[in-house]
């Protein structure tokens, strides 16, 4: 979706209270805030409660909805925020909630498309990335699967710029010897 179709949509939902133009940006928003929001909190639960909280109010404040100039940007900080909160609130009640879950990439647009992807190939460069330092692995899923620019993920992380670009170099780097160990083996 383009930026200007969802400031038009945000428009609608502000100044007509427009429910269809709530649903589809829903629609669009929810698997990547999802995604994200897990990888946050670990866990699918209450990741979706906190992705729909942040509708509900997006809901509820659509009166200033028109001025949000960056509604991603804006929808992934209010994650972030509700995730960091919850994580706060879980600590507090001494509940484990580090556990790690796997990484889909997914196999069409990460890798060259002259590179014949294996199943195998694809479950080294899983493992890469699951190797990855936490923050250093968020990172990465925002830049290569959500596609968000490198000025976008240090505003939702509250980080500089050339942190996410360092972060991605390590990324990068550690993905390519994954790949680079596994065709050496395989030939």
């Amino acid at each position: 979706m383009a930026p200007e179709e969802i400031y038009e949509l945000q428009c609608l939902i502000s100044n007509n209270s427009d429910t269809r133009a709530l649903e589809k940006v829903y629609l669009y928003f929810y698997p990547k805030l999802f995604s994200f929001t897990k990888t946050l909190v670990s866990q699918a639960e209450p990741a979706e409660e906190i992705v729909e909280d942040v509708f509900i109010r997006l809901w509820e404040n659509r009166a200033e909805l028109s001025r949000i100039s960056n509604l991603k940007v804006y929808l992934f900080v209010a994650v972030r925020n509700r995730a960091l909160n919850y994580l706060e609130w879980k600590s507090r009640d001494i509940i484990s909630y580090c556990e790690t879950y796997p990484v889909d990439i997914p196999t069409s647009h990460n890798i060259p498309d002259n590179l014949m992807m294996t199943k195998e190939m694809a479950m080294k460069i899983n493992q890469a990335v699951d190797s990855l330092p936490p923050k250093c692995k968020l990172i990465f899923k925002l830049v290569r699967e959500e596609q968000l620019k490198y000025r976008e993920v240090a505003d939702i992380l509250s980080i500089s710029p050339r942190t996410v670009d360092t972060q991605m170099t390590i990324a990068t780097k550690k993905i390519a010897s994954a790949i680079n160990l596994y065709l050496t083996s395989a030939h």
